[in-house]
């Protein structure tokens, strides 16, 4: 015969449910990736994913990937939908960030998660990808930049896959928006 759950055991369980759903906060109010869920590096190597590039894309999957890491996937799903691959790039920001400045563009090989460009940085764009290439902008803050306003220029790399994981030409600084910090 099953035992009864007590009434402390259930509110545990539960704050711990509220803990694991929603994150920590990271500095700035910012929320962080789930602390049960890695954002694999995209320089890291092993455990790397394989493709066939010609699989239909599972967005519906990778949209449930970007969100267990924290994050709202911001583009369409039409057009995400008639993305080629086999490398593909999702953006997304930070799940309820207040002022939207919370972002990362997420790598998928096939159908499986790649890596990411960089966690939580201010600003981004996916300027193209053709299935092979993703070109990625940053603007450049100096500073004294208000959020508003980068005085830096813009700076471009190019993501590819390549000896299993996903490299950047230039090489990607930790914070593309702030590269000498």
């Amino acid at each position: 015969m099953p035992r009864p759950v007590g009434i402390r055991a259930v509110a545990m369980g539960f704050c711990l449910l509220l803990v694991t759903a929603c994150g920590s906060s990271a500095a700035g109010g910012r929320p962080a990736a789930s602390p049960s869920v890695l954002l694999w590096s995209p320089g890291a190597g092993g455990g790397s994913p394989s493709a066939r590039g010609d699989e239909p894309f599972d967005l519906d999957r990778a949209v449930l990937r970007v969100k267990r890491l924290g994050y709202t996937v911001d583009d369409e799903p039409a057009a995400l939908k008639k993305l080629r691959g086999p490398l593909r790039a999702l953006h997304g920001h930070c799940t309820n960030s207040a002022d939207g400045t919370c972002v990362s563009v997420f790598f998928f090989l096939g159908n499986e998660y790649a890596g990411y460009d960089a966690a939580g940085i201010a600003q981004s764009t996916i300027e193209s990808q053709d299935g092979t290439t993703v070109t990625l902008s940053y603007p450049v803050y100096a500073p004294t930049d208000p959020q508003c306003c980068a005085s830096g220029g813009t700076s471009r790399y190019r993501a590819r896959w390549q000896d299993g994981k996903v490299t950047f030409t230039p090489p990607l600084p930790a914070n593309p928006n702030h590269p000498e910090s």
